[in-house]
């Protein structure tokens, strides 16, 4: 799964998660106890902002040089 196709969902289920970062869902569930992970619970159920998820995707992104190439007439 990937972040895309999270769409404009808000929030992401601890399975979903799990699939996104390719981690164990029992992983991302400590995480989420030990407070490395952000997650709102509603009912028996953590649900994890998607905007977190975003930016550690932006963190965690391999740099990628640019070349610039001007077309001058």
């Amino acid at each position: 799964m990937t972040i895309e196709k999270l769409g404009d969902k808000l929030f992401a289920t601890v399975p979903e998660v799990s699939r996104i970062l390719r981690a164990d869902e029992r992983t991302i569930r400590k995480a989420i106890g030990e407070g490395q992970i952000p997650a709102t619970k509603v009912g028996a159920i953590h649900r994890v902002p998607v905007a977190w998820l975003r930016g550690q995707a932006l963190l965690n992104a391999p740099e990628i040089e640019v070349e610039v190439i001007s077309s001058a007439a």
